[in-house]
């Protein structure tokens, strides 16, 4: 047996999403949040592990305070769909993480930013272990990008993006998410990038969603639209439905606290948002002169 490890390299393209925890070294450091976070830690990394294996990506590895996840992209025709695909599930992860906190009882509100890009040159590296465990691992020009993106702050969800995974977005927009161009100033690139200008012309980051003035038929079908499908209609997106019906098994078949955490993101979808938009669409079907 050998006494060493051993390397296997190989190129690939693919999509990469990049997680880190928001302000962690001030958690870690605080006495007020420093047990909870700790508690907080491992739940993140179990949950992002069954996220990522969701919506069909490789969990590469945990980097202390967030991840590396990998989608592979071996046709360029097929960075859409895996576009959609992450920004799918950073959007889901990012709300549960809002939502219940994983049941970690904290008055700190541990935040999510995410960075995500296209590698079209990466460097795979498989490494076996003397015991015979086999780990991956990446790197590239965008692999890096990805992880200084991760650390940009940006309105909910918290994500920052290359322009190919812009493209995919706008060929198939996930719900709930808007992105504006993003231009760092010299003072940004130099804080974000260390000064570096490759990557950096062509970004966006996710921001407010847009208010469209719109008439109230109309508001009526785009609040009816979500609890249709809450009641069974079908879905235009089959890839979103399969992703979120594999991580609902998984969380409900993990530990006490990702059941716990589930049946609390599912009472908040409920109740909170479609309770709310079964409310407003009451009121609007008795305004005079409404359509029905």
């Amino acid at each position: 047996m050998s006494c060493s490890e051993t390397f296997e390299f190989r190129r690939g393209r693919g999509v990469v999403w990049v997680c880190d925890i928001i302000g962690s070294s001030k958690h870690l450091n605080s006495d007020k949040t420093a047990d909870a976070f700790e508690a907080f830690l491992p739940r993140l990394n179990w949950l992002a592990r069954t996220v990522v294996r969701a919506a069909g990506g490789t969990f590469i590895k945990w980097t202390g305070d967030g991840f590396l996840a990998w989608f592979e992209t071996p046709l360029h025709r097929e960075v859409t769909r895996q576009g959609r695909a992450v920004l799918n599930a950073l959007w889901h992860l990012t709300v549960f993480v809002n939502v219940t906190r994983l049941a970690v009882s904290s008055n700190a509100p541990f935040k999510i930013n995410h960075g995500v890009t296209y590698e079209q040159d990466a460097l795979l590296t498989t490494i076996t272990y003397p015991s015979g465990h086999r780990a991956l691992d990446l790197i590239g020009r965008s692999v890096v990008l990805a992880f200084r993106l991760s650390s940009v702050p940006a309105p909910f969800p918290g994500v920052s993006i290359q322009q190919d995974i812009a493209m995919a977005y706008k060929e198939s927009p996930t719900p709930g998410m808007r992105f504006r161009r993003w231009c760092p100033s010299t003072t940004e690139r130099m804080k974000y990038f260390k000064g570096e200008r490759w990557g950096t012309r062509t970004l966006y980051i996710s921001d407010e969603t847009k208010k469209r003035k719109s008439s109230l038929l109309a508001m009526r079908l785009h609040a009816k639209k979500p609890i249709e499908l809450a009641n069974g209609a079908q879905p235009d997106d089959d890839d979103r439905v399969a992703s979120a019906k594999r991580f609902a098994e998984e969380m409900m078949g993990g530990p006490e606290w990702a059941r716990t955490s589930m049946v609390e993101y599912s009472r908040y979808i409920d109740e909170d948002l479609l309770g709310a938009l079964k409310a407003v669409v009451a009121v609007m079907e008795t305004l005079p002169g409404m359509l029905h």
